[in-house]
Parts: structure tokens; C-alpha cells; sequence
């Protein structure tokens, strides 16, 4: 498996609501791991182009990389409203994913932070990141010089408030 295809795979095996894990949420969860690891490492942990369309950080890349790796499923469900949703799920062992222990850590946090969120409040926050709010729809993410940005900026302003 690729490195995205163990990601996912991860996030599939750890997320507690399995049913919640569609197209959209799976691919901003993967965005956030990105997103933390930039802001914590400076570099994300896959090689995505991530870009500011319609719906927020999205690409196709992540459904994608399901679609091409065994052990993934992705299932047409509905909705409690009655619309369409595709639910990724895989079908393994979290303990045979390899992915380095640091990498396992930012994965769980996404976990953590969003596990309690429903579909309204997880995009909300996903919109409240740094990059959504700072660039401009159909524009690209440079995650890793957007971290550094949202650092020094969270640096002046603690300096300013005598922190």
C-alpha cells in the first residue's frame, strides 16, 4: 500500500463512527492531518496539492487512492434526509498499517479532535483552519509555508499579550 492508502486505512480503522466516515469528512480529516503535521512538523504527511474549491479543502486524490487499494470499500448509502452519501470503510488490522509512530500520533489527534463533531460542526471547524480563512476559493494550499505564516503570527500576537 501507498503511504495515502495506509493513511486512510488508519483513519478508517481508528475513527469510532464508521458510518460517518464518506467522501467528504475521510478527505478533510486527511486535509487536518496535513494541516497539523505542517503546523507542528512543517511537513504534511502526504504530497497532496490541496485546493480551496466549492466545498472546502478538497481532492480527488483521497477517494482515489481508496478506489486503487484492496481491502477498501466504498458504499453507496443515505442519508437520515434521504440524499447520498458514500461510506469509505477498510477491511484489516490497524497494527499491520506501517506508518511511523509520529504519524500515527497526528492521525489520532484528527481522530480525537473530530470523533464528537457532526457533519456541521467537523466542517465548521475545517473552515475555521488557517488556510481556509486566509486564501481565496479555487486557490491552492501551500500548507507547509501557511503553518509557518500562522506560527510567527501566533508568536507576535502572544508577544503582544505579554505571554
Amino acid at each position: 500500500m501507498k503511504k495515502l492508502q495506509r493513511i486512510i486505512a488508519f483513519l478508517c480503522l481508528e475513527y469510532p463512527h464508521k458510518s460517518e466516515i464518506t467522501k467528504a469528512r475521510l478527505t478533510k480529516m486527511v486535509y487536518l492531518a496535513d494541516w497539523f503535521s505542517a503546523l507542528l512538523d512543517g511537513k504534511q504527511l502526504t504530497s497532496i496539492k490541496w485546493v480551496f474549491n466549492h466545498y472546502g479543502p478538497y481532492v480527488d486524490d483521497v477517494v482515489d487512492a481508496a478506489h486503487s487499494a484492496h481491502g477498501f470499500k466504498i458504499e453507496h448509502q443515505n442519508t437520515m434526509y434521504g440524499t447520498s452519501k458514500y461510506v469509505i470503510s477498510y477491511k484489516g488490522d490497524v497494527e499491520d498499517i506501517d506508518l511511523k509512530k509520529r504519524e500515527k500520533e497526528i492521525l489520532n489527534a484528527v481522530v480525537n479532535k473530530t470523533k464528537s463533531m457532526y457533519f456541521n460542526d467537523f466542517v465548521d471547524y475545517v473552515y475555521s483552519t488557517y488556510p481556509v480563512k486566509t486564501k481565496e476559493r479555487y486557490s491552492t494550499f501551500d500548507l507547509v509555508s501557511l503553518a509557518n505564516k500562522y506560527n510567527e503570527e501566533s508568536l507576535k500576537k502572544a508577544g503582544k499579550s505579554g505571554v
